[in-house]
């Protein structure tokens, strides 16, 4: 009996030691600096990182060969020749969702824990993607979107009126969300893209304040957008905006403006990390080269290299669309806007005074046309770290002429690296004018929209065939409520 009992408490005694060894080694993994639940400003930094990084690769390796700015040199049957693939969009639609769903999480839990600004700028940040996504593809789902915890697996897809509708309401829910004395309490170190820091008592958020107007600069974007479409009342609510600055603040200079610093510093890398691919089999374009020459501008040698033909240094351009390919050499992309330290832009203050500046010239905002759109091109020139030359505006190509091309192609320019908004502002306006190349076959033309994921037919094919029914098809051609 004495050897049993022994036997027991011996076995006893392992166990504790066992269980005392495991709680030790718990506390050991413990880290003491790191929160051990989440909460919303642990989903902010990697949405805006993410995000702005995807952006910018689609703009490189879509939109920029797209909208006439770069032409592969080793192939003809690119996007330059509006060849499209039916999976364009699919990186997009994957990508935007699955953000989307930490912006969600994000938005509820700001909501339980009463932190208003959270919550604002998660509206901020939905209201971003979705505009995106409703002019990317149409009608999307939106309404029972991200809600798989709900057993929504199969989401209907919103009609594109009532994706604006919302985007519209969200982003004024955000504006009046937005408390100025406080900070973002859960990101003490500041977030990425303004650096909020909590303010001193009696004293304003710097960081908040920029935070509301991009939602109301965002606001202005998507009513420009939907300007002629019925059932949004965007004129009224144009004037709203425009008319009451202190309910409504949108910036008012490039350091307001949506643009997010990239360090190069793990993690915060940047986009594109081998920089010589930016200039693989590449040479940038006649049309975009030739406007900048033409205007004397100071973005010139950022943008681009200087090449030599027939003993002449100079930037020389490739045709868009060529059939055959060119005996000269062209003008290289300048590596040196891929490196970090680098921005990537959300939305730019440029992009604000040109909105401004096409309402002036449409007689829809009282304000002076011409002094919206000088504002517009110098804080577009001084974004990339130039200067704007003494009598720039003096060219006959470059100083208003009270036309809405004149602002379109300079608007171009401006949005330079930003998502997708060249190809959007182009199929909303029918400008600038692009060039059709030689080579780019009879059909082939500027798509209006990405089709929707294949996937879609495998996961979610009733809803997809609604959608498909509600659009009138699902191709590259098919106009969206706000095109031309």
């Amino acid at each position: 009996m004495n050897a049993l009992k022994q036997t027991i408490l011996y076995i006893f005694f392992i166990m504790g030691v066992a269980f005392t060894s495991c709680e030790d080694l718990d506390d050991l993994n413990t880290d003491p600096t790191r929160m051990q639940q989440a909460n919303p400003g642990v989903f902010l930094n990697p949405v805006l990182y993410n995000v702005s990084s995807y952006n910018w690769e689609r703009y490189n390796s879509f939109t920029f060969h797209l909208m006439q700015g770069i032409v592969t040199t080793n192939s003809t049957g690119g996007l330059g020749w509006y060849y499209m693939t039916d999976a364009a969009g699919d990186g997009t639609w994957s990508t935007y969702y699955r953000w989307l769903n930490n912006i969600k999480e994000m938005e509820e839990q700001a909501g339980e824990l009463n932190e208003p600004n959270y919550e604002a700028i998660a509206k901020v940040l939905k209201s971003w993607l979705y505009q995106i996504l409703v002019e990317g593809f149409g009608d999307v789902p939106m309404t029972e979107a991200i809600r798989g915890d709900e057993k929504i697996f199969t989401p209907a897809f919103d009609s594109q009126i009532d994706i604006y509708r919302t985007i519209l309401q969200e982003l004024d829910s955000a504006n009046l969300l937005f408390d100025e004395t406080q900070g973002l309490r859960y990101n003490p170190e500041g977030e990425l893209l303004y650096h909020t820091e909590t303010p001193a008592s009696g004293a304003t958020s710097a960081g908040i304040v920029k935070w509301r107007k991009f939602a109301n600069s965002l606001k202005l974007r998507v009513l420009l957008r939907v300007l002629d479409v019925n059932g949004l009342n965007a004129k009224a609510e144009i004037m709203k905006l425009i008319n009451d600055p202190v309910a409504y603040p949108l910036f008012e200079s490039n350091d307001e403006a949506a643009l997010l610093p990239v360090t190069g510093v793990y993690p915060l890398e940047a986009p594109m990390t081998r920089p010589q691919d930016f200039t693989s089999y590449k040479a940038l374009s006649e049309f975009f080269i030739d406007h900048l020459k033409e205007w004397n501008d100071p973005r010139l040698p950022i943008f681009a290299q200087q090449t030599t033909n027939d003993g002449v240094k100079s930037y020389f351009g490739w045709p868009s669309g060529y059939n055959t390919v060119p005996s000269f050499n062209g003008s290289l992309p300048n590596q040196g806007i891929v490196k970090a330290p680098m921005k990537l832009a959300l939305m730019t203050y440029a992009e604000v005074e040109f909105i401004k500046a096409e309402l002036a010239q449409k007689s829809i905002i009282s304000s002076d046309a011409a002094s919206h759109y000088r504002k517009a091109v110098e804080a577009a020139i001084t974004q990339w770290g130039a200067i704007v030359p003494e009598g720039y505006f003096d060219n006959s190509e470059t100083k208003y002429d009270n036309s809405l091309e004149r602002i379109m192609i300079q608007k171009y320019y401006a949005l330079f690296f930003c998502d997708y908004q060249q190809w959007f502002e182009y199929n909303r306006t029918g400008m600038p004018e692009m060039p059709v190349g030689e080579g780019v076959p009879i059909g082939n033309v500027m798509p209006r929209r990405f089709k929707y994921p294949s996937t879609l037919q495998r996961t979610n094919l009733a809803n997809y065939q609604k959608a498909k029914e509600s659009m009138g098809g699902d191709d590259f051609n098919l106009k969206l409520i706000w095109q031309k």
